[in-house]
């Protein structure tokens, strides 16, 4: 089970780690370390709910391949772990790119998660998926503030039982009953990228 304090301090170290690639001085080469920082907001038929990805990895001219975590808010509490491509077009500063991000959703409880099941409920991982276009605006030599929109796609799968009131045999199992959360949002991100 995660812990609140070990969220924390992976944040913190991965800022860290951030600002510490950061603070090198710039040299023209073909591979580059990049952190991208993120608040989205997600919008579907569950309601509207909050996101905070980060994503770390390298770029190679105008292609950027990383890996990604965050939290994610919609429906039920996930951690999405994820792989993120992303390819930039035009040669000015300033440029509009795509992206793709596919991985896995775990599952973290909290206290006000609704159940389905009476008896044995658990949640199962599943699919995280996003893709959408964006626009990097260059605010100086390290720092670029980005703007895309998207779909984002999360499956979650929860399992349980339903003890029923007669069972007909003693000792009887009861059939185990799944769930399929096929969650589809529009998402709206801002970030930053180190």
């Amino acid at each position: 089970m995660i812990n609140i304090k070990n969220m924390g301090l992976l944040a913190i170290m991965t800022i860290c780690f951030s600002a510490l690639f950061a603070q090198q001085k710039i040299i023209s080469r073909p591979l580059q370390f990049h952190s991208i920082n993120n608040v989205v907001l997600l919008e579907g038929q569950a309601g509207s709910a909050l996101q905070l990805p980060t994503i770390n990895g390298a770029q190679y001219k105008s292609w950027f391949a990383g890996v990604g975590i965050g939290l994610d808010y919609y429906r039920y509490r996930t951690i999405p772990l994820f792989l993120d491509v992303r390819k930039e077009f035009g040669k000015r500063s300033n440029k509009l790119f795509i992206y793709a991000d596919a991985g896995m959703n775990f599952y973290w409880e909290r206290d006000t998660d609704v159940k389905q099941f009476p008896v044995d409920d658990k949640f199962k991982n599943g699919f995280y998926g996003e893709t959408g276009v964006g626009y990097k605006l260059k605010l100086n030599q390290r720092i670029n503030l980005l703007f895309n929109a998207g779909y984002s796609y999360k499956n979650i799968t929860e399992e349980g039982t339903y003890p029923y009131m007669y069972p007909i045999l003693a000792g009887m199992e009861y059939p185990v009953e799944k769930i399929n959360y096929n969650l589809n949002r529009f998402v709206l991100q801002v970030g930053i990228e180190l």
